[in-house]
């Protein structure tokens, strides 16, 4: 080999190096594969992500989380339907009033978020207080909501920590300050952004629950205004559309009987147990329960399209 030869194959040698540390340096950064939106709804400003197309799909989060809490899902479920998650009102980058947390209040604020964005007749998914909401939605929207899932959903009764924390503060304790103060702590571990997901601006990147008084004020007030008895008999009986229910095998908060207690009481529902998993299985078994919304959502095509023929 000459000496020009071995110059050529000693560059090329350097260039490939170069190519390949600058593809797997830890600092070579992808574009988020979404980006943050934003919908007014009355006096309140609601963060959504959306994505894919087919059947619009909802998801809704429960109580101290935010839509993050779906990335997992989201993507699964929007590489073959129309998909959105939001925050609700009181969390994540979502306007956090000192009061209006009723759940019929926080059903109306979703309906109207889903028709200013234009989305629907959609299923909508639903993880526990988020689960009651797309309850207390769905016979609040009829013709607008096309099916239920039901994942853990506060709907079987109030969960213990909440009853001792109403029962202290009627006993002039400040319970729920405290489970406020905890749940604006727990944020600093479950923060309400990713910015390698959902692509958002620097000041909104910069939200911190945590630090924001809001935040513990809202908290607060789901907890004192927010029916956990919401199911009756009569709204039981009134939800006839199609409802998949969903549970953790190891479901520390509402225990798995409670679920099949639910769902016996629905007149057109479906219990699903996710193997190995708490309360909150779309993050624990996100590809199970994606799996199992996606099968529900075909069957309710399928038999849509056998009716049309």
């Amino acid at each position: 080999m000459n000496l020009r030869t071995a110059v050529h194959l000693g560059g090329a040698a350097v260039a490939a190096a170069v190519l390949i540390a600058l593809a797997t340096s830890s600092n070579t950064r992808h574009s988020p594969a979404h980006r943050a939106q934003y919908v007014q709804v009355r006096s309140l400003t609601l963060r959504y992500v959306r994505a894919g197309r087919g059947t619009p799909v909802v998801l809704i989060h429960g109580y101290g989380e935010s839509m993050m809490a779906w990335r997992a899902v989201f993507d699964l479920l929007a590489a073959h339907h129309d998909v959105l998650a939001l925050d609700l009102p009181g969390f994540g980058l979502s306007s956090k009033p000192a009061e209006g947390y009723e759940t019929d209040s926080i059903a109306r604020d979703v309906l109207r978020a889903l028709q200013t964005i234009g989305i629907g007749p959609a299923v909508l998914v639903g993880h526990s207080l988020g689960g009651a909401v797309a309850f207390a939605a769905t016979l609040q929207g009829p013709g607008r909501i096309r099916a239920l899932a039901l994942v853990d959903p506060a709907l079987v009764g109030t969960p213990a920590p909440v009853s001792e924390m109403k029962q202290s503060d009627r006993d002039g304790g400040s319970a729920s300050s405290a489970i406020a103060e905890y749940e604006a702590l727990r944020t600093r571990f479950t923060a309400p952004h990713d910015p390698q997901w959902l692509a958002e601006s620097d000041s909104a990147l910069a939200y911190v629950p945590a630090d924001d008084p809001a935040y513990r004020v809202a908290v607060a007030a789901v907890l004192r205004e927010f029916d956990f008895a919401y199911l009756t008999d009569q709204r039981a009986a009134a939800l006839t559309l199609p409802t998949l229910v969903l549970w953790g095998e190891y479901d520390e908060v509402f225990p798995v009987e409670s679920g099949r207690r639910l769902a016996a009481r629905l007149t057109n529902a479906r219990f699903l147990v996710i193997p190995r998993s708490w309360h909150r299985p779309h993050v624990e078994r996100p590809a199970e329960t994606a799996d199992a919304v996606l099968r529900f959502v075909a069957a309710l095509d399928s038999a849509r399209n056998r009716g049309s023929h």
